[in-house]
């Protein structure tokens, strides 16, 4: 493993780390995913890497160029998603009680407006 590994995306999980790996990979970005072994072999590999898996460059002088496109990628697919006033309902587990949050807010906690407790807002 390379010594000089620079960060420049942390994945929710290995798939996702994996396609972002195979994504810069394309642009010609070689990347290593640290932790790969501890992360798969837990159930939960948050243990490993509590703040995400970590997607690296291998070359220090990549670094920059491999943030920038990694942005510009994530702005491009909220932009193609986001639409103004779109809403997407949850559904709280504690109370049972539905709500609607804006859509930019899928895959995010949110409080309950019922109950004051933590929701998960659901992807799609």
């Amino acid at each position: 493993m390379p010594r000089d590994l620079i960060c420049v995306y942390r994945a929710a999980d290995m798939g996702e780390a994996d396609i972002v790996a195979a994504w810069l990979d394309d642009q010609g970005i070689a990347v290593h995913i640290k932790n790969r072994h501890a992360a798969e072999m837990l159930q939960t590999p948050f243990i490993v890497a509590p703040k995400g898996i970590e997607v690296c460059v291998t070359d220090p002088q990549q670094a920059d160029q491999a943030k920038t496109l990694v942005r510009e990628h994530l702005q491009h697919r909220r932009e193609k998603t986001a639409e103004p006033g779109r809403t997407i309902e949850a559904v709280c587990e504690e109370c049972g009680k539905a709500s609607r949050f804006p859509f930019e807010q899928r895959g995010t906690v949110q409080t309950c407006p019922h109950c004051r407790r933590y929701l998960d807002v659901p992807e799609a």
